[in-house]
């Protein structure tokens, strides 16, 4: 099965490759799940492979069931996180915030999206591709197996909020 590619990104712009936002960005490592047990070096190196995009009011950033390559963390503004329902259009899951990382999955395997984001204000994002990840994994194997631990605390952590809020609703 050949999987088209994820063309989220291409009606964007492009506002900064890595080192132009890397204090900012490093900021928001400093206080991610995902990225706690980096040392600063391997900070700096992941903020060098990261793009940073601007995303106007209102852009849906990809829909659920669009093809997926990259993880995003959300620098400035807001975002909001839906499902489609089976028939009566879709409900919002949750917003993020600034500090938030959000398609996660999309590193650790090619499934379709399972959820749409679209921008709630004027937001910038900073963006890992799978690409870039693999990339990674192929120079950088101590710094990859700590990503991929904390993408393992992310989803567990959403894994056990989704339980929760499933219980209230049986």
């Amino acid at each position: 099965m050949t999987t088209r590619p994820d063309l989220s990104l291409d009606a964007l712009e492009l506002s900064g490759i890595g080192t132009r936002f890397q204090e900012e960005i490093r900021e928001h490592l400093d206080e991610l799940e995902l990225t706690r047990d980096l040392e600063r070096k391997e900070q700096d190196c992941l903020a060098g492979l990261l793009r940073v995009y601007a995303v106007p009011a209102g852009h849906e950033l990809f829909a659920e069931g669009d093809p997926a390559g990259y993880l995003a963390l959300l620098l400035e503004g807001r975002m909001s996180v839906s499902k489609r329902r089976d028939d009566s259009g879709s409900c919002a899951l949750y917003t993020l915030n600034p500090g938030k990382v959000f398609g996660e999955m999309a590193l650790l395997d090619q499934e379709p999206r399972s959820a749409s984001v679209t921008a709630l204000t004027d937001c910038q994002i900073a963006v890992l591709t799978r690409d870039h990840f693999q990339r990674l994994c192929e120079g950088r194997s101590v710094l990859a197996v700590k990503l991929l631990l904390g993408l393992g605390r992310t989803l567990s952590q959403r894994l056990r909020r989704a339980s929760g809020q499933l219980v209230d609703y049986l």
